[in-house]
């Protein structure tokens, strides 16, 4: 028997037993019968670990991504209509935003090869030479916020769970909740010791819990105090404990989002930790900008480079126009059942 010619049933077994959402894309690509195996199969959740998009050069249509719990380089195609894009965002919900110069804005899945790709024209919000923009979507609307120096966001992390849009007011450090509609539905002030301090604050949401990571002036870590809260407990106007730091889990953090994950043997993370990317001029090269991954511990609030692969990736300084930015990879997106359904035109509004 060939291996194209392999029972359903069994092929559904193999598939249900792949931890990594790369191995299981391989596994669809195969051939058209293993394809055809796992259309109806129900995707087991795998491990939560955020990809990584990689900065890569714009009149390509060719983009990079990366893998930290396989230490692996992917790629993929943008769709014909999105060619140009200079700007990908990650979010939560496995979707990428892509941005091109004609000011349009796409939707795009890169494990799902059929995805349909929603085009909405923004007009100047989005213009091409925004490079910063923090973002996440509902089953009906599309939030957005856009600024051209990451030092001078007005709105970030904007976060959708489980019926709210959770944004972070930089300028007052206020955390916005509101619904899918867009009203709001309660207000979260930072925390009073330290509110007149904070140099840069950023949220992180889980299914029970906030924490609001904060650095004030003058501190040279990447962050110096966090803050707990019962998300249950946000209507009563509850206020934040300081805590030590987030137990056993981790945190993903880029320029405009936050993504809590479980760390452990399971995931290849060291507890307490955050994970950012930093960017160096390359030692052989001083016109080309290398990545790497920095693990900051908050037991000891020490700062390390984590020995990645992703050290080996470089890209010219002069045609870098974005920045890295996770995403949490999704095989079954949450706005689609079947990766031939096609996405619903969201609507879209912008924080300004």
């Amino acid at each position: 028997m060939s291996w194209s010619e392999l029972l359903p049933e069994l092929l559904a077994v193999i598939a249900r037993k792949l931890v990594e959402p790369g191995d299981y894309v391989r596994f669809r690509f195969v051939c058209s019968s293993w394809r055809s195996a796992t259309n109806s199969l129900c995707i087991p959740p795998f491990v939560k670990i955020p990809w990584l998009i990689l900065p890569s050069d714009p009149s390509s249509s060719f983009r990079n991504l990366y893998s930290y719990s396989e230490d692996r380089f992917y790629g993929f195609q943008l769709p014909d209509c999105a060619h140009g894009s200079n700007i990908i965002h990650g979010s939560t919900s496995g979707w990428l935003l892509v941005s091109r110069g004609d000011w349009n804005l796409y939707l795009i899945n890169p494990f799902s090869p059929n995805s349909f790709t929603s085009e909405n024209r923004l007009g100047s919000i989005c213009a091409s030479n925004v490079r910063y923009r923090s973002w996440d979507l509902s089953p009906s609307i599309i939030v957005t916020t856009s600024y051209k120096d990451y030092k001078d966001p007005k709105f970030k992390n904007i976060t959708y769970y489980d019926g709210y849009f959770y944004v972070v007011w930089e300028k007052e450090r206020h955390i916005l909740i509101c619904n899918d509609r867009l009203h709001m539905v309660a207000l979260i002030y930072p925390p009073s010791e330290v509110r007149d301090k904070i140099f840069t604050a950023d949220l992180a949401v889980s299914p029970d819990e906030l924490f609001f990571l904060v650095r004030l002036q003058g501190c040279n870590l990447p962050y110096s105090h966090i803050f707990w809260m019962d998300r249950h407990e946000v209507a009563t106007g509850k206020e934040w404990t300081e805590v030590t730091g987030i137990g056993y889990r981790a945190i993903f953090v880029d320029y405009l989002h936050c993504f809590l994950v479980e760390a452990g043997e399971a995931t290849g993370l060291t507890k307490n930790c955050i994970y950012s990317v930093i960017s160096k001029p390359s030692s052989d090269n001083p016109t080309m900008k290398s990545f790497y991954i920095q693990q900051f511990n908050f037991d000891d609030k020490s700062c390390q480079i984590v020995e990645r692969k992703l050290s080996q990736y470089e890209i010219g300084d002069s045609t870098c126009t974005s920045e890295p930015s996770w995403f949490m990879p999704c095989l079954e997106s949450k706005n689609t059942r079947r990766e031939n359904d096609l996405v619903p035109r969201w609507g879209v509004t912008t924080f300004c």
